[in-house]
């Protein structure tokens, strides 16, 4: 908590591909990395081996958007062939807390998926990301 005021979604902005992402409802993305205790004599470790870091996240936005991001794509085309571009996600509450933003660098997403059920009044789409780098707190 900073000041008092913690973050919520309301405060969360999002724009990938030179656009601020209004139909977004989520965001999510993690940083991962191997890391395993090395043994040797005695029971316990003597050191720590660090593999690569690993990056993957996904967004999830209203049809509405997907079909802005279809036109990107080009006619006869999904999103998976646009190429690279980052995601900058801003953390800036209205009531005056820190104004926190993470880029998510070379993104492109991987997967698209549709889907609607009976008493469904939107269309909420989940978009998988391949992502090469994320820099946290800019």
């Amino acid at each position: 908590m900073i000041n008092g005021i913690e973050y919520a979604f309301q405060d969360v902005k999002v724009q990938m591909l030179g656009k601020p992402v209004i139909g977004c409802t989520g965001v999510e993305y993690t940083t991962k990395r191997e890391k395993v205790n090395i043994m040797a004599r005695g029971s316990k470790p003597v050191a720590r081996g660090r593999g690569p870091k690993n990056f993957e996240g996904k967004i999830m936005v209203l049809q509405s958007e997907l079909e802005a991001l279809q036109v990107l794509a080009g006619s006869g085309n999904d999103i998976t062939n646009i190429g690279m571009f980052d995601v900058v996600i801003a953390y800036a509450p209205d009531e005056g807390g820190v104004v926190k933003v993470d880029t998510l660098v070379d993104c492109e997403f991987t997967e698209v998926k549709k889907g609607l059920k009976t008493g469904d009044m939107n269309m909420e789409v989940e978009l998988p990301l391949i992502i090469g780098d994320i820099k946290y707190n800019q």
